[in-house]
């Protein structure tokens, strides 16, 4: 189904969605992956941040990888009819309690991959009847279709975050 299908969908959420092509989901997730992500690039950045406090490209990185699990997992639980309300998490305490720090940039690279080639599984096979489900999410009502193409999103938005405010580093140090 594309993007423009999705019917329960918070507003919150527009700065992700909207960006996204009004393509198939299981498209939207192909597209935007691991491959908007420059790895040369990346690794020139290295520890570098463009304003102190800011997060490491390869916090980025994990806080995309982590996102998309607990995305990933709100769709199952919806898409299967679970009627559980489910919380929000932490993205900053998400982050703290990492150890990206000593994790090399291909590792998590090849983990994104990873995470996304089971999202796109996962995708594959919901229903029509599946992907238009809805469910409570961090207090809000929202559909796996528009889960699905807030995970394309989400990758989408970081990457256009790096490549504004990170690359020009690259180049200063």
């Amino acid at each position: 189904m594309k993007k423009s299908a999705i019917t329960v969908m918070p507003e919150y959420y527009d700065k992700y969605i909207l960006p996204v092509d009004d393509i198939n989901v299981v498209d939207a997730l192909k597209k935007y992956d691991v491959s908007m992500f420059d790895k040369a690039t990346l690794a020139r950045i290295g520890i570098n941040v463009y304003e102190p406090g800011k997060w490491t490209v390869k916090d980025i990185i994990q806080h995309v990888i982590d996102a998309e699990r607990v995305f990933s997992y709100r769709a199952l639980r919806f898409a299967r009819n679970d009627k559980t309300a489910l919380p929000g998490f932490e993205e900053n305490e998400y982050a703290v309690n990492t150890n990206v720090a000593k994790r090399s940039l291909d590792d998590l690279l090849s983990e994104f991959e990873t995470v996304r080639r089971s999202t796109i599984f996962l995708y594959k096979n919901f229903t029509d009847e599946m992907l238009q489900r809805a469910g409570v999410a961090s207090g809000r009502d929202i559909s796996v279709l528009a889960i699905g193409f807030i995970i394309a999103g989400h990758a989408l938005h970081h990457s256009k975050v790096i490549k504004e405010r990170y690359y020009n580093i690259s180049i200063k140090n």
